[in-house]
């Protein structure tokens, strides 16, 4: 068709479809219903948004990251495709009034909105012609990110069967694509899926007991676009300072930053002035830099799927990228207890809820949309819960579309002023120039100050008086002694929406009935990954494709498994003498030790190396016949 490259153009400024793309939406045009499996950065949204330009009507856009939909509605407006979002900033019924005389092509809507009562006694009005269940593979209780929320959108088939429907994932085992066609009772859909295979990927596990060593040998000769995934904030925290104290750009990423922070530091690395990016997993949703050379894990994800992803953000330029994996023996007992040792009991999940509704003054049928901000360690410890339980616990409550959880990092302040307006004034006559900036920002700013405790905006005043957040603190502090104001803050790094009213006998009900299979799902995964990272006979690529369910003979030639070392070829040197380095740096250790923990090299392999990293002056050999450290 050629009005729909007409629009690929006008759009999205691209000439070509990605794989699949065009078909997919020829599919949705032909009102069929579609199942589309499309790689991270294969071009997915579009799929959906681009015939939502050829309808008269709407395309219904159920989504997950409800956090994320405005972004997905201001990007697709700056594409000229006229959108909406169903939040909780105005009454239902005047969205959906907006909605059906908006003219808007795309409308988009979280699961929970779509089972709203008044949503499904409304939705005929919309003229909706089609809906996309974006991130499909969170219908399923064996897919990434469960949430069972999506087994409703059922319902919507119901109120509008001649309507086609798409489900669009960039991730799905052949249990999950099953169970997706089955719970959205997908009529002979058509399906498209391109291969999961990023042939271009370089796949390298490392066995490595100093992970930090081995990072910054790895960064000595790379110069590429890099982006290092970790397991905690405080570790992306001390990987960047040791970057940065050997003379590498970086900079970090979590989840405990500021929108103004991830924003400027997202800028500097996409703009090419930061070279590394040090993040968690926060980091990543949205995230499309073509030109990603390494992506490395200092820790293993809990998943494939998530595995699968992060290293997906590499190489979308279409050219040669590595993804390194660095993997040490005492990982895989920390991974367990990391991921399946903080799984909160049925018993604590009820504990955790009832003492969140009563930390938060929930009452008995209260919370429905109604907003809190908290801060996640002070609740903690009010309770002595342990944080990574409690954690848990508050995912599983989002994902149960109990609460919705958004990560924050937003100071909460109030301020009245208790002197007398003389006595203000004289203040500032008096007070030094940074100090008297800083009061009358704050009496012109906020009327009623002097009358009644009020809310200030913090970043705002640190932007109109130039001065650092510490300093305007340690300002405000100052005259809070002088009893020339009151001043109270405290950081909010959770703010958390009610979706369900309280009720401590019946809200938890779904949520413990499905908690056995969760755990169940969890640990299987796990086993998955553990398997894939200590496996070394087998391609990586064929060993990942597998597990999505394609099979391929051809090996990648590229990734760290034995049989994709060419014929003929040897191990670069190099190589052999990191993987000894890695072993020697532990302290003395004997050559048939070493031939031990290094199977995979053979003896005169072994011996290459030893003999090459003595005359680099890298090792020496002591008293005892072993091999040592200079």
């Amino acid at each position: 068709m050629t009005k729909l490259t007409d629009l690929l153009f006008k759009h999205w400024k691209a000439k070509d479809f990605h794989p699949m793309q065009k078909e997919i939406c020829i599919s949705i045009l032909e009102n069929n219903d579609t199942l589309a499996l499309l790689p991270t950065g294969g071009g997915k949204s579009l799929c959906y948004q681009l015939p939502s330009l050829l309808f008269e009507g709407s395309t219904l856009v159920i989504s997950p990251l409800i956090s994320l939909m405005q972004d997905q509605v201001a990007q697709a407006n700056a594409k000229g495709i006229k959108s909406m979002a169903f939040n909780a900033t105005q009454s239902l019924d005047k969205q959906l009034d907006n909605a059906a005389f908006g003219q808007y092509k795309l409308l988009y809507c979280s699961p929970e909105k779509a089972q709203n009562a008044l949503f499904l006694s409304r939705i005929s009005q919309l003229n909706i012609q089609c809906i996309a269940v974006d991130e499909a593979h969170c219908i399923s209780q064996w897919g990434n990110d469960f949430r069972p929320a999506f087994r409703e959108i059922k319902n919507l088939r119901e109120k509008l069967p001649k309507v086609p429907i798409i489900a669009v994932t960039a991730s799905a085992t052949p249990a999950v694509i099953k169970d997706i066609k089955e719970q959205l009772a997908l009529n002979n859909p058509r399906e498209f899926k391109t291969s999961f295979a990023r042939k271009n990927i370089a796949i390298s596990i490392e066995n490595t007991q100093d992970k930090f060593g081995s990072l910054l040998r790895t960064f000595q000769n790379n110069s590429a676009s890099s982006i290092i995934y970790c397991s905690s904030r405080r570790e992306t925290e001390e990987v960047n300072q040791l970057l940065n104290s050997s003379g590498i750009k970086a900079t970090y990423f979590h989840g405990g930053l500021s929108a103004q922070q991830k924003q400027d530091r997202l800028l500097a690395w996409q703009e090419e002035n930061i070279q590394i990016m040090v993040a968690t997993n926060a980091f990543g949703m949205g995230i499309d830099k073509g030109n990603v050379g390494l992506v490395v894990h200092l820790t293993i994800p809990a998943s494939l799927e998530h595995y699968y992803q992060e290293i997906g953000r590499a190489g979308r330029n279409g050219e040669r990228a590595k993804a390194i994996a660095y993997f040490s023996p005492g990982d895989e007992q920390r991974l367990i207890q990391q991921f399946l040792g903080q799984l909160p009991s049925p018993e604590f999940i009820q504990k955790c809820y009832k003492s969140l509704c009563n930390y938060l003054i929930i009452g008995h049928g209260e919370g429905i949309e109604q907003e809190w901000r908290l801060s996640f360690q002070d609740f903690c410890q009010a309770y002595q819960f342990n944080p990574k339980k409690v954690d848990a616990c508050i995912t599983l409550f989002d994902q149960a579309s109990i609460f919705h959880r958004i990560n924050t990092n937003r100071q909460n302040a109030s301020c009245r002023i208790i002197s007398s307006p003389a006595q203000f004034k004289l203040e500032l006559e008096k007070a030094p120039p940074s100090h008297s900036k800083v009061l009358q920002i704050i009496g012109r700013e906020y009327a009623g100050i002097f009358e009644r405790e009020t809310i200030i905006d913090l970043d705002l005043i640190v932007r109109k008086s130039n001065l650092s957040f510490s300093t305007l603190i340690n300002v405000m502090e100052h005259y809070k002694q002088q009893e020339l104001l009151l001043f109270n803050y405290a950081t909010s790094d959770l703010h958390l929406i009610g979706i369900k009213p309280r009720d401590d006998k019946y809200t938890l009900n779904q949520l413990l009935r499905n908690t056995a299979q969760i755990h169940t799902a969890k640990k299987e995964k796990l086993n998955s990954i553990l398997t894939f990272v200590k496996q070394d006979d087998i391609c990586k690529q064929i060993e990942l494709l597998a597990y999505f369910g394609e099979s391929i003979t051809e090996k990648c030639s590229l990734c760290s498994a034995k049989e994709c070392l060419p014929e003929g070829k040897e191990i670069p040197i190099e190589d052999i003498a990191v993987q000894i380095l890695n072993y020697v740096e532990r302290g003395p250790i004997a050559t048939h030790q070493l031939k031990v923990s290094l199977p995979h090299l053979s003896v005169e392999e072994l011996a290459e190396g030893l003999v090459w990293l003595e005359r680099q002056q890298k090792i020496k050999t002591n008293a005892l016949a072993q091999i040592m450290k200079l």
